[in-house]
């Protein structure tokens, strides 16, 4: 009921404000003559009856919320009044940075040619004059920038009476970091354009850029850095702050790690284009573009790099990595790694092609020298970036103990090792086949125009190079799994498993025996309740009693009902609840008992989550239950893993056609 009710209101809320301020700021345009002399009498019609109309709806309907949120906290925290908040902040201050982008590009436009009319850049600019357009963004910079302001003084009162917690504080995350990205990546683009300029105005040549040009990234600069400065700010003060719950958000592990990942490949990207032209200078051919343009990217993204990658670095010698945030840090690394890699393996297959063919050939010609420059730059610059992000992460999963496990265990790590074994795989094979192929065809007499070395040269080069990744990450993962088996083997016989059923035997005979199958080394212990369970799980008598076998236990195992007196008896209800041991209960459906928020397993699923369960238990992780992957996962799941493919693929494609 409350639900529905707070959708109403918010939805009406939002809808009818967003109506009434944009018409707002249409009248007062109109009014103020911004578009023209000529006022349009419908426009002026439709926007009077907007705001006629949508003003009271939205009063109404706000006070309805202020009135509720006044008389009950829960109301005031609710998910849904956050997300109103939250939301019309950043409808509001989205188009309001874009009008003040549009007010300093223009305002700079009149700086440099007063008579040139406005140059805002806005859709609406052609034919304004420069007190049009002035007037025009600050009557919108006004009016969004008022309702801004205000909402958030609500926002700041609603955090005050009931800090966010939950779904209210990831919307909170996502406002902030939201404009803190938006305004990065805006400052970065200027910062780039702006270095570019300055090096173009160095050099002496003819290649020179407009003063006009400066408009757009100065503007940019301008809005764009205090936007990310001011919501970087706030998003690192609630970090520093009381509530351990930002510290461990994943989300903003997440925006750490997509920054260095969006930085790193441009900077990848620009260094291969710097390197290549400057190889190809040295190697003698024509030049090609020029350093000016890639070195401005490096540069500025290097420098976005370095401050995120230091964020990280002290975020995590602040603060306890959780197991979310460990997950956003191996997907970064293992995909700026990926990256990495595949430039250099396209880099390396590259030069050992080259260097093939030319072993055929009278002497080295321009497209030996045009692949061989790509390739070493290809090379030279993804080999740094694998090699410094794998040495990390093997740095991570050498060690024993818990943590190494953990890494070593990572389902990003598996499939990043996987992944690249498939690929060499098909490549090995592809190769070979082609290899064989066209040696069958010249031993049967089919004689090929052009040197067989020659045509053979790229099969082989990246045959060898699969080889060698074959060999390398294969040798990995056989390390990493008998280190695996050692470690399960080694914590099984450390644990002590005590197994018990009250009912026939067969819950207590389907655990043991799927404990012993899938998890060999397990000391078991079974404890038939019943005469009936200790036949059934082939219990031997045991003279000293249960509370005596159970503190010998490191682990209990049963169904709920061994806890509760009225449905075990007292006596072993008391010796489990007295035992040091911990304690791992199935809760299965009983007459007059009923679990909220757990699902109802059959027999085969119910010892499946209890081996699930004793495998977290020696990997010391939280108990969570294994649920079957849903099919609208499935198909997630092969969406993100073609698309992933897809980008791999497409960036060794691109960097292949660069060489070839």
């Amino acid at each position: 009921m409350r639900s529905v009710r707070r959708w109403y209101i918010f939805l009406v809320a939002t809808i009818s404000l967003q109506a009434v301020a944009w018409a707002v700021i249409a009248l007062l345009c109109n009014l103020l003559g911004v578009w023209g002399a000529e006022r349009s009498t419908t426009a002026l019609a439709f926007q009077v009856a907007v705001i006629v109309i949508g003003m009271p709806v939205f009063v109404i309907h706000w006070l309805w919320a202020q009135r509720l949120a006044g008389s009950d906290g829960e109301e005031r925290g609710a998910t849904l009044r956050r997300l109103y908040l939250y939301g019309n902040m950043a409808a509001l201050l989205a188009p309001w940075g874009g009008s003040a982008y549009d007010l300093c590009r223009g305002l700079l436009g009149l700086l440099l040619d007063p008579s040139g009319g406005w140059h805002g850049g806005g859709a609406f600019d052609t034919g304004r004059s420069g007190a049009q357009g002035v007037i025009g963004e600050l009557t919108a910079l006004l009016v969004l920038g008022l309702l801004w302001f205000y909402h958030r003084q609500v926002a700041m009162t609603d955090t005050a009476a009931a800090p966010p917690d939950g779904n209210g504080a990831l919307i909170r995350r996502l406002y902030l970091l939201g404009f803190s990205l938006g305004g990065l990546l805006l400052t970065t683009q200027a910062a780039v354009a702006l270095l570019r300029w300055l090096l173009y105005q160095m050099g002496g040549t003819a290649t020179m850029i407009d003063d006009r040009t400066l408009l757009s990234p100065v503007a940019g600069l301008l809005v764009g850095l205090p936007l990310w400065v001011l919501a970087w700010r706030l998003a690192q003060a609630l970090v520093h702050g009381p509530d351990s719950g930002e510290r461990e958000s994943a989300l903003r592990t997440f925006y750490l790690h997509a920054v260095v990942f969006g930085s790193a490949l441009a900077a990848v990207s620009g260094a291969t284009l710097l390197l290549a032209g400057l190889l190809r200078q040295a190697f003698g051919l024509d030049p090609q573009g020029d350093i000016r343009g890639p070195l401005p990217v490096v540069l500025i993204t290097a420098v976005t790099w370095a401050y995120h990658r230091l964020t990280l670095r002290a975020d995590a010698a602040r603060i306890r990595e959780v197991p979310r945030q460990a997950g956003v840090r191996r997907l970064s690394w293992y995909l700026v790694g990926s990256i990495g890699l595949v430039a250099t393996l396209s880099g390396l297959g590259g030069v050992l092609s080259a260097l093939i063919r030319a072993l055929g050939a009278a002497n080295v010609g321009n497209d030996l020298r045009e692949q061989l420059a790509w390739s070493l730059a290809a090379l030279a610059v993804g080999l740094p970036v694998w090699a410094l992000i794998w040495r990390r992460a093997q740095g991570t999963a050498t060690p024993d103990g818990p943590a190494g496990d953990a890494e070593r265990g990572a389902l990003v790590r598996r499939i990043y090792l996987y992944g690249f074994l498939f690929a060499a795989t098909l490549t090995l094979l592809s190769g070979m086949v082609y290899i064989v192929f066209r040696l069958l065809r010249a031993a049967l007499g089919d004689q090929q125009q052009g040197s067989l070395l020659a045509d053979l040269a790229q099969a082989i080069a990246f045959s060898l190079m699969a080889a060698g990744v074959l060999a390398y990450h294969g040798g990995i993962l056989r390390g990493e799994g008998r280190r695996l088996q050692a470690a399960e083997a080694t914590q099984a016989a450390e644990l002590r498993v005590a197994v018990l059923d009250l009912a026939d035997g067969s819950f207590g005979r389907a655990v043991v025996e799927r404990l012993r199958r899938e998890i060999p080394g397990l000391t078991l212990r079974p404890i038939g309740l019943t005469p009936a369970a200790a036949t059934a799980m082939g219990a031997n008598a045991d003279p000293r009693g249960l509370p005596a076998q159970l503190a010998e236990a490191d682990l209990i195992v049963g169904l709920w009902q061994i806890a509760v007196p009225q449905t075990a008896g007292a006596e072993v209800a008391q010796a489990v609840g007295a035992s040091s041991a911990r304690k791992l209960l199935l809760p299965n459906p009983a007459e007059g008992w009923a679990w909220a928020g757990v699902d109802t397993w059959s027999a085969a699923a119910a010892s499946g989550q209890i081996v699930h369960a004793v495998r977290q238990i020696l990997s010391d992780e939280p108990i969570h239950p294994a649920r079957p992957m849903t099919p609208l996962a499935i198909i997630g799941t092969i969406i993100g893993a073609i698309l992933l493919l897809i980008i791999l693929v497409s960036l060794a494609l691109v960097i292949g056609n660069v060489l070839a």
